[in-house]
């Protein structure tokens, strides 16, 4: 018998074996049944915090966004420039990666089910674009502070910085042969050569 809880640790537990079983087995194979066995618990139990299978994964996909959101959010408040902001954010996702081998696994499943379920592909845009438009943010102070140079498009480069995380994560996920650090540190350090201003901060 399993011990009691508060409910939302035992969401956690619930959660964190449904992640395991959607990764394994996918979506579509994965039932309550399977997430219940995982995290040691009654079908019932899982019902009675989950009223169906698209609801815990509806909640892993918010919690990834929640993460990934919260992080960038306190990366805009912090009191360092533009170019350690964004080193910040790859040593982040590098840091993420490594501690986290699973989660690249479940970026696919996610990318999968958005193929197939409209209301989760909408949902993924939206936060795709809350990304993007953190980024963006943070690129315009650049480019007002002069670190970034004129007719430069911020949020097109906002976009690019996430697809590079988001092509790093497939390709671990398929266990391409890499060291993440230096594919980081490379993409970002292009990226952040190529906006450059030549003249510097403050010059006219």
């Amino acid at each position: 018998m399993t011990r009691h809880l508060p409910e939302q640790a035992r969401r956690e537990q619930i959660l964190k074996a449904a992640r395991l079983c959607f990764i394994e087995n996918g979506y579509h194979p994965t039932r309550m049944d399977d997430i219940a066995r995982a995290a040691d618990l009654s079908k019932g139990g899982v019902y009675f915090h989950f009223k169906s299978k698209a609801d815990v994964f509806a909640s892993l996909v918010e919690a990834e966004y929640a993460k990934s959101i919260g992080f960038l959010r306190r990366v805009m408040e912090a009191k360092t420039s533009i170019a350690e902001k964004m080193q910040f954010i790859g040593r982040h996702y590098l840091e993420y990666f490594e501690a986290a081998p699973e989660a690249p696994r479940f970026f696919i499943v996610m990318g999968e089910m958005a193929l197939r379920d409209e209301a989760l592909a909408a949902r993924l845009l939206e936060m795709q674009r809350s990304f993007i438009d953190t980024v963006h943010q943070l690129l315009d102070e650049g480019a007002r502070a002069g670190i970034v140079r004129d007719r430069v498009d911020t949020l097109v480069v906002a976009a690019m910085l996430k697809a590079l995380l988001d092509g790093l994560e497939g390709l671990k996920a398929l266990e391409y042969p890499m060291d993440v650090s230096q594919f980081l540190t490379t993409g970002i350090e292009l990226v952040m050569r190529g906006m450059a201003s030549t003249e510097g901060p403050g010059q006219d």
